[in-house]
């Protein structure tokens, strides 16, 4: 039944991909919200700040929507999207990094919360090195395949399987099981 249903979401998924590409707006919107958390915790788990995560999702919003008349197959959108964050995450770093004012608003409430059924958890994998936070998030949060992951991040299949044995290694560590 569960095999039916995700066959089925697969489909309308791709329906609106073809719809999205032909300049329909509500079938990209549709998307995007199927989409949305997994954004956010791909981008929290790359960037700290909330309004950095806020910036690189809208970017992301804005590049995939004048773009997406060049995504090939419509079964890789969300590989494909994933990859226009990620490499706006990363862009927002090096930006970062090159400016040396300090952010005023760190001190102030978060205005998206990700509620993680498991805050030990959340945290532990927070305080994993980066490359292996985007790992372990993809693919377990997100449910990617390590081939997909691959393919999204640009590393090759055995440097995904690494970095993740590695995180797995390190939660251990940090929850003590």
């Amino acid at each position: 039944m569960e095999g039916i249903i995700r066959l089925q979401n697969n489909n309308v998924e791709d329906i609106d991909v073809s719809n999205a590409i032909k300049g329909n707006g509500d079938a990209f919107c549709r998307l995007i919200n199927n989409n949305k958390l997994s954004m956010y915790r791909i981008a929290k788990s790359i960037l700290k700040n909330e309004y950095d995560v806020e910036d690189a999702i809208s970017d992301t919003i804005l590049k995939a929507y004048t773009n997406i008349v060049k995504l090939r197959r419509s079964s890789t959108f969300k590989q494909w999207v994933f990859k226009i964050l990620i490499n706006e995450c990363y862009s927002t770093l090096k930006k970062k990094k090159r400016e040396t004012v300090s952010d005023v608003f760190d001190n102030m409430k978060d205005t998206y919360e990700d509620n993680y059924k498991d805050f030990e958890l959340a945290r532990a994998i927070d305080s994993l090195e980066e490359n292996q936070r985007i790992v372990t998030v993809l693919y377990y949060y997100e449910d990617m395949s390590l081939k997909d992951i691959s393919r999204t991040l640009d590393w090759p299949e055995g440097t995904v399987k690494s970095r993740l044995s590695r995180a797995k290694e390190r939660l251990r560590s940090l929850i003590n099981y």
